[in-house]
C-alpha cells in the first residue's frame, strides 16, 4: 500500500484503506456481489430458446435500444475515433456478451437473454444476471414492458439486503478541498454520500459514501507515476462509512469539506443505486488524467438521469473542481450547498474570536494543562474560560485522531480534569457565524490559463505567450482555491524578440509549488516551495539561454487572521541548474528569498519581493533580483498584470492579460 503522505502527482490519486480494523458496517460492493469467482464464463447463454426471450430482444432491435443514451450511458459506452463504440468498464464481468465491451447491440440481446437463465443452473453463490444487472433490467422492463411472471423468479437476497441497509433517500456530491501539505491531496477530491431514510441532517455522518479510486500495487514511484499516468491499476467502486472520510479528510488532513445535496428525483436515486451495485462487481483502467476519481462520479450521475451531459466535454484531463463547476452550471442540479469546516478550522475560528490574554492562556495550556490551577486562566470569566476550553478540546481531538493506536470505534481520550472544569462552567457559548477557511470551487477562476503579454528589457521590446493547464498561482484571485498557494504544473511561456527576430523559451516548469502557511504557535507549520522544469537565466547575458533547474525553500510566513490584507514570508532556500552556457556546465548553492503579498481588495494583489543566491559550486557566481506584479481582475477568468523585476543590472518589464478556462 502506498503510504498517506507519499508523493501523488495528480488529480485524484488513490487513497490508503481505512485502519485494518472490524468494521461491521463496512461494505465494499465488489465483495459483495462477486464473492468468488465464477468457474463458468459470464456470458454463457441458456441453453434452450425462449420464445417470449427471443420476443423482447426482438421488440428491443425494432426500437434500436441498442442505439439508445441510457444503454450507452448503463454500459459506459464512449464513441471511438473510428466511429465505433467501446465500454471504459474493463472488467469482463460487466459484460453478458463475449464482445459486449464493444458492441452494444450484441450485449443488449446477450443481457435479455441471459434474464431467462434458469436459476437452477447457477452454481453456488453465483447470483443470477437479474441480480447482478438490476439498472438495467429496469430499464429494459420500462421500454419492453416486460411481464415479470414471465421470467424466472431470481433470488437476489444479496442485493435487496444491501438496499436495505442503505435505505437511500438523496445523494450528496462531497468535495474535498485542496491541502498544499501533501500533494495527493492538492487537486481536491470528489465522492458520493448517500443520505438514510432514518437519519435526519444531524446523523450525516452515519450515512454511507461512495468512492472511486485506484487499487494500488506497487510501493515504487517510478512504476506508480508510469502506471497512474497510463491506466495500469484498477480503479474501483467501494462504499464505506461517511465518517471515515471526514476522519480521514477533515480530521487527518486538515481538509474542508463541501457538500452538494442534488435534487434527483426518488426514482433517479434508485436507478444510481442500482447501477453502483452493477458497477461493484467489475473495475475500471484508472487514468490520474482524466478517468479518475470525479470523472467517474459523473458518469454515475449521468446514469441517474440522462439528460445531464456532464462527463463528455473532458477530453484530456479532469479536475474535481471543475466538475463541480459543471454541476452548477446545470440549472436546479443543486439543491443545497454546506460547508463543513475541517477540526482545526473549527479551532481557529475560536481562536480568532480570542483576545492576546485568551490566546496566551491556550497556548500555556497546550503545553501544560496544569494551568488550569493558575492564576492567568482563574481570572478569566466564565465566557472566556469556556471558548479557551473549547478550543483545546478540538486541539484535543486533532491530537487523539493522529495517534498511532486511534481506534474510531472508541471515544477519544480526554484528560477528566479538562472535561470536568468544562462541565462545572455550566456555560453554553453563543457562537458567531462559522468562518469560511476555503471557498466552494465553483467560485474559482478556469484551471487552464493562456496569457499574451507585451513587454521590454534592456535591450529591446518583446511579446510574450504562455500557458499552463493547471492550476493556480499566488497572484491569482483566491476565490474557490486554497489561499496563499501556488500549484502549477507543466507552465509554459514563449517570447518572440522584435530586435533580434528571435523566437526563445522563456520557461517550460515541469512543477511549481508554493504553500505560504501562516505560522501560529500552536502547530508551527512551515511554509515551502518547490519548482523544477527550464528556465532563462537573467543574471548575465549570453542571449536569452536557457537552463535546467530545481529549487527548494523552507521557511515561515506571517499572517494577522484568516481576513488579514497582507502575509509575509520568508524563505531559506538551495538551488542547482544546469547548461552549457555554465562554467563547469553547472552551478549549486542558496540563499534567502522574502516578500509580501497585499490584498487591496478581491480584484487588485500587488505582490513585492526580492532574493539574494550565492552558488559555490560550479560556475561561482551571486545575484539579488527583485519584483513587484500588480493584477487586476475585471472578471473571474480574466486579470490583467503588471510586471517589474531587476536581476542585478538588468531591468524587465511586462504587461500581460490573462484568461482562464
Amino acid at each position: 500500500m502506498y503510504p498517506r503522505d507519499a508523493w501523488y502527482p495528480f488529480f485524484c490519486p488513490p487513497f490508503p484503506q481505512a485502519p485494518t480494523l472490524d468494521y461491521p458496517i463496512r461494505i465494499t460492493i465488489s465483495f459483495l456481489i462477486f464473492v468468488s469467482l465464477l468457474s463458468s464464463p459470464l456470458w454463457a447463454q441458456p441453453t434452450e430458446t425462449n420464445p417470449y426471450a427471443e420476443q423482447l430482444v426482438q421488440q428491443a432491435l425494432e426500437k434500436q435500444l441498442d442505439q439508445k443514451r441510457r444503454w450507452h450511458l448503463l454500459l459506459h459506452y464512449k464513441e471511438t475515433w473510428f466511429g465505433g463504440y467501446e465500454s471504459e468498464a474493463d472488467g469482463m464481468d460487466f459484460f453478458n456478451a463475449p464482445d459486449g465491451k464493444t458492441d452494444p447491440k450484441a450485449e443488449l440481446i446477450a443481457t435479455l437473454r441471459n434474464f431467462f437463465k434458469d436459476p437452477n443452473s447457477l452454481k453456488p453463490k453465483e447470483e443470477h444476471p437479474q441480480c447482478n444487472f438490476p439498472a438495467r433490467y429496469k430499464w429494459l422492463k420500462r421500454e419492453l414492458s416486460i411481464d415479470p411472471s414471465q421470467l424466472p423468479k431470481a433470488d437476489c437476497t444479496r442485493m435487496e439486503g444491501w438496499l436495505d441497509q442503505l435505505e437511500p433517500q438523496s445523494v450528496t456530491l462531497i468535495f474535498a478541498s485542496f491541502y498544499m501539505n501533501n500533494p495527493a491531496s492538492m487537486f481536491g477530491h470528489t465522492f458520493l454520500r448517500i443520505d438514510s431514510k432514518s437519519k435526519n441532517t444531524s446523523q450525516a455522518l452515519s450515512n454511507y459514501g461512495v468512492n472511486y479510486s485506484a487499487t494500488v500495487d506497487t510501493g515504487s514511484m517510478f512504476l506508480y507515476t508510469f502506471k497512474g499516468l497510463f491506466g495500469y491499476f484498477k480503479g474501483e467502486f467501494t462504499v464505506f462509512p461517511y465518517y471515515l472520510k471526514v476522519q480521514e479528510y477533515s480530521n487527518w488532513e486538515s481538509r474542508d469539506l463541501w457538500e452538494y445535496e442534488l435534487n434527483l428525483t426518488p426514482d433517479q436515486i434508485d436507478t444510481l443505486i442500482l447501477h453502483l451495485w452493477e458497477l461493484g462487481g467489475t473495475y475500471f483502467d484508472y487514468y490520474y488524467l482524466k478517468e479518475n476519481c470525479s470523472y467517474h462520479m459523473l458518469t454515475v450521475l449521468e446514469v441517474a438521469n440522462p439528460d445531464l451531459e456532464l462527463s463528455d466535454g473532458f477530453f484530456i484531463a479532469t479536475q474535481p473542481a471543475d466538475t463541480i463547476k459543471i454541476l452548477a452550471e446545470q440549472e436546479g442540479l443543486i439543491s443545497k450547498v454546506t460547508y463543513r469546516p475541517s477540526i482545526l478550522n473549527r479551532m481557529q475560528h475560536k481562536t480568532e474570536q480570542m483576545s492576546g490574554e485568551e490566546k496566551e492562556v491556550l497556548y500555556h495550556l497546550v503545553e501544560n494543562n496544569q494551568i488550569l490551577k493558575e492564576d492567568p486562566y482563574q481570572q478569566l470569566t466564565t465566557p472566556q474560560k469556556a471558548l479557551v476550553l473549547d478550543a483545546y478540546l478540538d486541539y484535543l481531538e486533532y491530537e487523539g485522531l493522529g495517534e498511532e493506536d486511534f481506534d474510531p470505534q472508541k471515544p477519544l481520550r480526554i484528560p477528566h480534569a479538562i472535561l470536568l472544569e468544562r462541565s462545572k462552567l455550566k456555560y453554553k457559548r453563543q457562537d458567531t457565524e462559522m468562518t469560511q477557511f476555503s471557498a466552494p470551487p465553483e467560485t474559482g477562476h478556469g484551471t487552464d490559463r493562456v496569457g499574451l503579454g507585451v513587454g521590454i528589457n534592456d535591450n529591446e521590446l518583446f511579446q510574450e505567450f504562455a500557458y499552463r493547464p493547471t492550476l493556480h498561482d499566488l497572484l491569482a484571485r483566491d476565490a474557490g482555491y486554497k489561499k496563499d498557494s501556488q500549484f502549477l504544473f507543466l507552465d509554459f511561456a514563449g517570447r518572440y524578440f522584435y530586435e533580434s527576430k528571435q523566437f526563445h523559451v522563456d520557461r517550460f516548469r515541469f512543477l511549481d509549488i508554493v504553500s505560504l502557511t501562516p505560522y501560529e504557535p500552536i502547530f508551527k507549520k512551515p511554509s515551502w516551495k518547490l519548482n523544477l522544469g527550464f528556465d532563462t537565466i537573467r543574471d548575465f547575458d549570453c542571449g536569452y539561454c536557457n537552463s535546467f533547474k530545481g529549487n527548494g525553500g523552507y521557511g515561515y510566513s506571517y499572517k494577522p487572521g484568516h481576513k488579514s490584507p497582507y502575509i509575509l514570508f520568508v524563505m531559506a532556500e538551495l538551488e542547482a541548474e544546469t547548461s552549457g552556457y555554465l562554467e563547469d556546465n553547472y552551478r549549486a548553492g542558496g540563499g534567502v528569498s522574502g516578500g509580501m503579498f497585499i490584498d487591496f481588495s478581491e480584484d487588485w494583489r500587488l505582490q513585492l519581493g526580492g532574493e539574494y543566491k550565492r552558488f559555490p559550486l560550479g560556475d561561482e557566481s551571486e545575484y539579488i533580483r527583485y519584483d513587484s506584479k500588480l493584477r487586476y481582475s475585471p472578471h473571474m477568468d480574466v486579470d490583467l498584470r503588471l510586471e517589474y523585476q531587476r536581476v542585478d543590472h538588468n531591468d524587465e518589464g511586462l504587461f500581460s492579460v490573462n484568461l482562464y478556462f
